[in-house]
C-alpha cells in the first residue's frame, strides 16, 4: 500500500481491536476529560474504569522520545493511562453480546484513528499547515480484517482532518503533562494517579 490515496479499509465491527488483550487504549487528558463529562463520573468512578499500565522493565529517555504519548509519574512509577480491561484482556465498554462498544460516540482519539496512525511531515500546504502523513499501525497489519482490497479506498481528506485533529491534541497533552510536573514540583507533592486525574478534571 505505497500509493497512500489507495488505502482501502471499512470498520467491520469485528471487535478484534477491542479484544487483544496485548492492545492498551491510551488516554490523553482530553480523552479523559470527554469520558467523565460524557458518563457523569466521578474521579472515584474514573478510577474504576482508567487503569494506569506500568512498565516491567526500566525505560530509557531515548525510549520515551519514541513514544507516542509520555507517561506519566505516579505513586508506582511510570504509566500510560488507558481504558481498563476485564481478566479476558476485553476492553471495559466492550458490549461482547452485541458486538460494539458502548462510549463509541465519546470513545478515546486512539479508538477514532485506528488502525491507522499519523505523523507531522516534512514541509506545509498552501496554507501554511503542517502536512500530516498517514499510515497503517503495527496492530493493523497483525490482525485488523477491515484493511483489505474487498473494501472501498478510504476518504483520504478526512482522515487526515482526523490526524490533524488528534496530532494538535497530542501536542496540547503533553503541554499538560509538562505542566502537572512542575505544579508537582513548585509543591512539592508526589505524583499520584488519582491527583493526576483530579487535575484534569479541575482543568
Amino acid at each position: 500500500m505505497s500509493n497512500l490515496s489507495k488505502f482501502r479499509f471499512e470498520c467491520i465491527r469485528c471487535g478484534t481491536c477491542c479484544t487483544d488483550g496485548n492492545t492498551i487504549v491510551n488516554l490523553t487528558h482530553t480523552d479523559i476529560l470527554r469520558l467523565s463529562k460524557g458518563l457523569k463520573l466521578t474521579l472515584d468512578e474514573l478510577l474504576e474504569v482508567i487503569g494506569f499500565y506500568i512498565f516491567e522493565k526500566k525505560i530509557t529517555e531515548s525510549d520515551i522520545s519514541k513514544m507516542v504519548i509520555t507517561p506519566i509519574r505516579t505513586e508506582r512509577g511510570l504509566s500510560f493511562p488507558g481504558l481498563k480491561k476485564n481478566p479476558e484482556g476485553i476492553c471495559y465498554f466492550y458490549n461482547a453480546n452485541e458486538n460494539k462498544c458502548r462510549i463509541y460516540k465519546i470513545r478515546p482519539n486512539f479508538c477514532r484513528t485506528f488502525p491507522f496512525t499519523f505523523k507531522y511531515g516534512e514541509g506545509s500546504n498552501a496554507d501554511n499547515q503542517r502536512l500530516v502523513n498517514i499510515n497503517i499501525t503495527n496492530k493493523g497489519i497483525e490482525y485488523c480484517p477491515g484493511l483489505d482490497n474487498k473494501y472501498p479506498e478510504i476518504d483520504f481528506e478526512n482522515w487526515i482532518d482526523l490526524g490533524k485533529f488528534v496530532l494538535e491534541d497530542l501536542v496540547a497533552n503533553e503541554i499538560f503533562i509538562r505542566s502537572w510536573f512542575e505544579k508537582l514540583k513548585k509543591t512539592k507533592t508526589k505524583p499520584k494517579a488519582k491527583g493526576y486525574l483530579n487535575e484534569i478534571l479541575n482543568s
